[in-house]
């Protein structure tokens, strides 16, 4: 143990003393306080356990939107409430060349319990993998055909496809990973 010369000042008051030390401290305070702010947000939010997506975005913003989940009163439901099938339109479009496999996924997805809504081909044929897209206010609803129809892949819905999907809320892009 090192015994300071007498008449030496503390540590911390030749710490305070010099203003490049004060301004050292001062900025790993508020580094990590910005740390453990962004920490708790990311682990108190809901997500909704979206994953990523091909294009390498994130799937965790459904677009804003407020609508509240689709519900008639305006206001959200609870979180975690049940997902009614019967009030989701599903709308599936064929990212293949296999011929039919947008109607063998509309049949599942009306076992499921599901409005069927427009059945076509999507403009890129070529589609590796399935997704589900979901309109504004409505990611608990792709969540909920994503996870019957074992889809991992969901993003908020672009523009040319809801032309494609015509009034549908979700929209499933049939991918070769479907077809038989």
């Amino acid at each position: 143990m090192i015994i300071p010369p007498p008449g030496s000042d503390p540590w911390y008051r030749r710490l305070l003393a010099s203003p490049r030390y004060l301004v050292l401290v001062v900025a790993g305070v508020l580094v990590l306080g910005g740390a453990a702010a962004f920490g708790v947000t990311q682990l108190t939010s809901d997500d909704g356990g979206g994953v990523e997506s091909e294009a390498g975005r994130a799937t965790t913003d459904d677009g804003g939107g407020g609508g509240g989940g689709g519900d008639e009163g305006g206001t959200r439901p609870r979180r975690g409430a049940a997902v009614n099938p019967a009030s989701v339109t599903v709308a599936v479009l064929n990212g293949t060349t296999v011929p039919g496999l947008a109607a063998t996924l509309s049949d599942q997805v009306g076992r499921a319990g599901f409005n069927v809504g427009t059945i076509t081909n999507f403009s890129d044929q070529q589609l590796a993998e399935s997704v589900v897209q979901f309109a504004p206010g409505h990611r608990r609803e792709g969540q909920a055909v994503s996870r019957k129809l074992g889809i991992d892949q969901r993003e908020p819905v672009n523009p040319s496809t809801q032309s494609l999907a015509g009034d549908a809320t979700v929209i499933v892009i049939a991918g070769a990973d479907k077809a038989p």
